[in-house]
């Protein structure tokens, strides 16, 4: 479905929303678009990028966030939709499979106002639509951040979910690929704001601080995933301790059973009435002792206290 978005005196911009057989039929003959890389901009797996065609055409493909991905999606087609900008003789055509609700935002937005005034500034109010979709997914990364690093601190949970973790990584390094992606496309259409050039530095910043944003997070996660695999081990150091304490305190009165245990009829005080009570006493010695050894040592504290 092809639909006239806007139409001034010096651009215009045309909107392809699932095009079908008779929409790329005009897309050829009317706007002379490149055939091949109209139907090259439907295919879902594409990456953002940046070509110049032979009649001085510009081609840019973009990705936005989907607001509808579910928030245990991994891959770059289930979260981010694909967009496609073909800029020739002031006229501006995006193409894309499903409804983008902010290109009609941009569209009703120019219309009410007089700006933009010139093609070029067309299509930055587009791109910085396109790249304003990830302000919330970088926010909700960054929310999730926060509950690991509070789960992990606090210590309310000494156990955290792999597939959390596989989820959050995996996201996040999706959303950093395709911000890297844009701002390098962006880059090598930097002669098409060649006239514009404080337009192409707000694209390129607004990704770039998405992008550190993501890192900032990448980077802090992995420092606290670090320090969580560190809790956990200091944790088994603990059981260990506890475990060694109690075997060294056992040990030598498991020996003097086990030594008064054994069938012979000739050990140190076998028939002797008083040596039951010498036995106890001398247990009950060697026990204290050792719990006041320890104690002493410190080895019945815990290391998270």
């Amino acid at each position: 479905m092809i639909t006239e978005f806007l139409t001034k005196k010096d651009f215009s911009w045309v909107d392809v929303q699932e095009p079908e057989t008779e929409d790329f039929e005009r897309l050829n003959t009317d706007f002379a678009l490149p055939y091949l890389l109209v139907q090259d901009c439907l295919r879902p797996e594409h990456l953002p990028k940046y070509e110049e065609s032979e009649e001085g055409g510009h081609f840019l493909m973009m990705r936005s966030f989907d607001y509808d991905s579910h928030q245990n999606d991994t891959s770059v087609q289930e979260l981010t939709r694909k967009i496609a900008l073909f800029i020739s003789n002031n006229r501006l055509v995006t193409i894309h499979r499903v409804e983008l609700p902010y290109l009609t935002q941009v569209a009703e937005k120019t219309k009410k106002t007089d700006y933009p005034k010139s093609l070029h500034a067309l299509i930055h109010q587009v791109i910085l639509a396109v790249i304003r979709t990830y302000d919330v997914p970088v926010l909700r990364l960054q929310d999730l951040y926060d509950g690991f690093e509070h789960e992990i601190l606090a210590k309310k949970n000494e156990h955290l979910s792999t597939i959390r973790i596989y989820h959050f990584r995996r996201q996040t390094f999706i959303l950093k690929r395709i911000l890297k992606q844009t701002n390098d496309s962006l880059y090598r259409c930097k002669e098409f704001w060649e006239d514009h050039p404080s337009m192409l530095q707000d694209l390129r910043e607004n990704v770039d601080q998405l992008y550190f944003q993501l890192e900032e997070v990448s980077i802090n996660f992995e420092h606290l995933f670090q320090l969580h695999v560190s809790l956990n081990d200091q944790r088994a150091n603990d059981v260990m301790k506890i475990l060694t304490v109690f075997s060294s305190i056992l040990l030598p009165l498991n020996f003097i059973a086990s030594f008064y245990g054994m069938n012979f009829d000739y050990l140190p005080g076998l028939h002797s009435q008083s040596s039951i009570i010498i036995l106890s006493v001398l247990m009950l010695f060697i026990t204290i002792t050792a719990v006041w050894y320890f104690r002493r040592k410190g080895w019945f504290r815990l290391s998270r206290e």
